[in-house]
């Protein structure tokens, strides 16, 4: 092919100026930064954030960056950024895109880059911006078919996250076209290769959650190779060896620059309301929705339905080896954590919940029916600008029948977070672990980010001291 993706792409991503951004993608900016450090402090009691802590700070280095949860002390920004996106992940409580979790590369990255640098609150919304554009369509040009997912081949979404990393810390550096093209080029040789073997069956493993931390750090380690320079390394994307080769079967190549600066997508996130895998959101929703309107007790019910069937998530939790992603990634353990437990937290969590006879026993009431699918099949809905509907039923001892069906859960770009409920959230997530004048602190900065003069105060905040 003669055309070259990677440049035109990287016109534009350079060229995105502050002021053609719309005030719905500035406020989308807004959201998703609070809910994703909302997200990690939720974190701090569990094991992974303090190791991820630890592990980090022990290897020092130049004091550029700040480590969510942490003392305060200051690493080199790359690590931050491995540290910050690891926490991102660990309660699974950040955003999803149609294609994953960018807001565990972007805003770890470019909160690094700009605290290190001493960059401003619009320089930090234009290198999330152009992260989310410039991610959102390099993913969905390299999305595989279906087949190819069955086939075992794997979904790459610890693989082109990288680029919302990568592509933010490139904006904060004030890269020029061709280096953006070149970050492209780093970014394919820093990526992770398309891997969901410990994402799914009875022994899932947490190492999925440090993957995001990786994409982090090596998204902002290419920004740093491609300022001080290296030869060729263009055309990254395009032709039949590009990036949509290591990870999918197909590419569809104008995706890459489809719609750009005239369609948002930062806008069509999904801000998960749970602490859970996508696809438990819309099921703890409806079990909400039922308690609110007709609270009952654990021991009142007799079995709970669920629809659709989701295999990857209706595992017999019992049979597990009962990790955290175990946990979060079942829908019997989530409801059965937020019925013994409705307030949202870490304790869901914990090792003793996780191991609580009393609640695995509780999980074997589950069952599930409908048309049964596999995640790509719900991603597919969900780039249509739906969400896949769900019923829960719940049968209690007396005979009757608890329904919810319901298909766009707290958060989904068709029921988001205004900023008002988002700053709630902020302070749900924090409460436990933050004073409230911090995070009062946190939330006014956040409210005002356009006139920030510096990011560094910002995120000096997020640390735990």
């Amino acid at each position: 092919m003669n055309k070259s993706y990677s440049k035109e792409l990287a016109e534009l991503l350079t060229n995105l100026r502050y002021e053609q951004i719309p005030q719905e993608a500035i406020d989308q900016v807004k959201r998703i930064t609070l809910h994703v450090i909302g997200a990690s402090i939720g974190a701090v009691p569990i094991d992974q954030t303090k190791k991820t802590v630890e592990i980090t700070q022990r290897k020092g280095g130049t004091e550029e960056a700040t480590i969510w949860c942490s003392n305060g002390k200051k690493v080199p920004m790359e690590e931050a950024a491995f540290a910050n996106g690891t926490i991102a992940d660990i309660m699974d409580w950040e955003d999803c895109s149609w294609t994953g979790h960018p807001s565990a590369g972007a805003i770890p990255a470019a909160l690094a880059v700009a605290e290190a640098k001493n960059l401003s609150g619009k320089d930090f919304i234009l290198a999330v911006v152009a992260a989310y554009e410039g991610y959102q369509r390099i993913a969905m040009a390299a999305q595989p078919s279906r087949d190819y997912v069955m086939s075992g081949q794997g979904w790459g979404l610890v693989s082109w996250q990288i680029f919302s990393a990568s592509i933010a810390a490139a904006k904060l550096m004030g890269l020029n076209s061709a280096q953006m093209e070149q970050v492209f080029g780093a970014s394919l040789y820093n990526a992770i290769v398309a891997c969901n073997k410990h994402g799914e069956g009875l022994a899932k493993s947490d190492i999925y959650h440090y993957a995001h931390g990786f994409c982090a750090r090596n998204g902002v380690v290419s920004a740093i190779l491609t300022k001080e320079g290296f030869d060729n390394c263009y055309r990254a994307l395009d032709d039949a060896d590009g990036f949509w080769h290591m990870v999918s079967d197909q590419c569809d190549w104008e995706w890459h620059t489809k719609e750009f600066g005239t369609r948002w997508l930062i806008n069509e996130t999904y801000l998960k309301h749970w602490p859970a895998n996508m696809w438990v959101q819309t099921p703890l929703e409806a079990l909400d929705r039922i308690m609110k309107r007709t609270p009952f007790k654990k021991e009142n019910v007799k079995a709970i339905r669920v629809s659709p069937t989701l295999p990857f998530i209706c595992g017999d939790y019992s049979k597990t080896t009962r990790g955290t992603l175990d946990a979060q990634f079942s829908i019997a353990y989530c409801l059965t954590a937020y019925i013994m437990d409705p307030k949202m937290s870490a304790a869901w969590f914990s090792e003793e919940m996780r191991n609580n006879r009393e609640l695995i026993d509780f999980t074997t009431k589950f069952s599930y029916f409908g048309e049964s699918r596999i995640p790509y099949d719900n991603f597919a809905i969900f780039k249509r600008g739906d969400f896949p509907e769900v019923t829960v039923e719940i049968e209690l001892n007396d005979g009757s029948v608890l329904t919810e069906t319901m298909s766009y859960p707290k958060g989904h770009p068709k029921n988001n977070f205004t900023l008002a409920e988002e700053y709630d959230h902020f302070r749900m997530c924090c409460g436990p672990y933050m004073s409230s004048g911090q995070i009062e602190k946190m939330i006014a900065f956040i409210d005002t980010l356009e006139t920030a003069e510096s990011m560094r105060p910002f995120a000096e905040m997020g640390a735990i001291r």
